[in-house]
């Protein structure tokens, strides 16, 4: 039997709700934590949702088509969606934080129609080293994301590459993530700092 709760990366089981980075230093590190996550998903007949720039979700089409996974039917089904990151994150080259988060709830909306009982969703924000972007303006979407599926049958990871971002970056994931994935090591994130242990809740602009 399928455990809907497990990762699939080790032994990692989550709660829905729950907000996850993973930091990594190349894409072979990247896919090592995400195929296992998606396939898991997959098998758990959980919907998945990727959101990266083509050369990530090219990449991740060919490995998760490597464990077996029929592509063309999940798609087709639409179990999986792959999404253009450039779709996702912009709208007329603009990044507007609230309409990013609209469509995931709209997602998490269709989802439920659809019967699935739980959704994975994850974003490559490798996108932003083309595309600047406000580094508060950003660190109050992840918190306003983070709110929004709060209490959901929802699990997102948010994925850092690196190499593409500066240290400020960095820490803004960090500190917006209760849960971080580094390497090979999956821990609660002692540098979270959780809407209440915030002077004033950001708002999503």
């Amino acid at each position: 039997m399928v455990d809907p709760m497990a990762f699939g990366y080790g032994n990692l089981t989550f709660s829905w709700g729950d907000h996850i980075c993973t930091i990594f230093e190349n894409r072979e590190q990247q896919m090592s934590v995400m195929i296992p996550f998606i396939a898991q998903g997959i098998r758990a007949q959980q919907r998945c949702i990727w959101a990266s720039q083509p050369q990530s979700a090219d990449l991740f089409r060919r490995r998760l088509a490597e464990t077996g996974a029929d592509l063309p039917t999940l798609e087709a089904s639409g179990q999986l969606f792959i999404l253009p990151g450039m779709d996702h994150y912009l709208s007329d080259g603009l990044f507007e934080p609230e309409k990013t988060v609209e469509l995931m709830m709209t997602l998490y909306q269709d989802s439920l129609r659809q019967g699935y009982r739980g959704i994975r969703a994850t974003g490559d924000a490798s996108w932003i080293s083309d595309h600047p972007v406000d580094l508060e303006l950003w660190e109050e979407y992840e918190r306003e994301f983070g709110l929004q599926i709060a209490g959901k049958p929802v699990v997102a990871v948010c994925q850092y590459d690196a190499r593409r971002f500066s240290g400020q970056f960095l820490i803004a994931a960090l500190q917006t993530h209760p849960i971080v994935i580094l390497g090979e090591t999956v821990r609660r994130n002692p540098f979270y700092a959780a809407p209440e242990d915030l002077t004033s809740r950001p708002k999503v602009h």
